[in-house]
């Protein structure tokens, strides 16, 4: 009862055309799924190469069944997605997004949305509405950001000097010097792009208690993180696996259902959670107990050679 009465969708309905958010199904359909999909892969591919793409660009995809324009300026990024009259989708659309580059208008952080919208034509009457708060948009926005952080240099910065071990010994020193940065600097990209995504929790409406257990698992992998190339290579493809296909999966998926079934699944969602957060905990305290052991090891050792005869 206090849910319905504090839920504020029902003023939607006073509120212009451009602002009222779609309704899922117009994005439900399976050729929309595959052209968001591909959207995003373009953009992070976008965001992984911005050393060679100067800030003035216009890039363009065309296939048969869909068309994505993507305008990178110096004080915009603008996306054009829209589907041909070959298009598989039973409702043909235009989506426009428009927003600032952060560095020129920019709120709670993050670049300022000057246009989101999708138009199309239902039973033979035309509709503009909002995708700003849609979840199937979600992760576009998030790449947005994302690539305007990756121009700005932001993400390159953040990945230049990675953690190291503190040393116990010269033999640790050496051993730090000869590891590779190169999976501490991946996974260090992941634990970030993780923290992004709870940044555009204004966008949606994530549960707090989900909310709180993604923080939770945020913060236990900080602490994995300074000594990530320690762990074994499955143990570090598992972690990997989580931030970068898990998680996001799990919490975008989530926010696609209906209230009635985030109702019904949020239990689910959570006990996944936790056990992604145990298992980072475990891993934790297993290099701890590895350390403490090499710890142990290496003052028995000095204790054999030092020792009075």
């Amino acid at each position: 009862m206090w849910k319905d009465l504090f839920d504020m969708s029902w003023m939607e309905k006073f509120l212009p055309d451009r602002m009222r958010t779609v309704r899922d199904d117009i994005l439900s359909d399976q050729a929309t799924l595959d052209l968001l999909q591909e959207t995003e892969r373009i953009l992070g591919k976008l965001i992984e190469q911005t050393s060679k793409y100067q800030q003035n660009r216009t890039l363009q995809k065309k296939t048969i069944n869909y068309k994505i324009i993507i305008k990178i300026r110096k004080k915009r990024i603008k996306l054009q997605i829209q589907d041909t009259y070959q298009s598989r989708s039973p409702i043909k659309k235009r989506i426009y997004i428009d927003c600032y580059r952060k560095h020129f208008k920019a709120v709670n952080g993050i670049g300022k949305v000057k246009d989101s919208t999708i138009h199309y034509i239902e039973n033979r009457k035309s509709y503009v509405r909002n995708v700003r708060k849609s979840p199937y948009l979600q992760p576009i926005f998030y790449k947005i950001d994302m690539l305007d952080d990756a121009l700005l240099g932001r993400l390159i910065d953040d990945t230049k000097t990675p953690p190291t071990l503190p040393s116990t010994s010269a033999t640790d020193e050496i051993n730090n010097k000869t590891q590779s940065p190169q999976k501490n600097e991946e996974m260090k990209i992941l634990l970030h792009d993780t923290k992004r995504l709870l940044q555009h929790k204004n966008s949606f409406s994530l549960d707090p208690l989900l909310e709180n257990r993604l923080e939770r698992i945020i913060k236990q992998t900080d602490k994995l993180v300074p000594h990530f190339e320690l762990l074994d290579i499955e143990d570090r493809h598992t972690v990997k696996r989580m931030f970068r296909e898990d998680i996001p999966n799990l919490i975008y998926t989530f926010l696609s259902l209906s209230k009635e079934n985030q109702l019904e699944q949020k239990e689910n969602v959570f006990v996944a959670l936790s056990k992604m957060e145990l298992n980072i905990i475990r891993l934790t305290e297993e290099l701890e107990r590895n350390r403490v052991e090499r710890m142990n090891h290496l003052l028995k050792l000095n204790d054999a050679r030092y020792s009075d005869k």
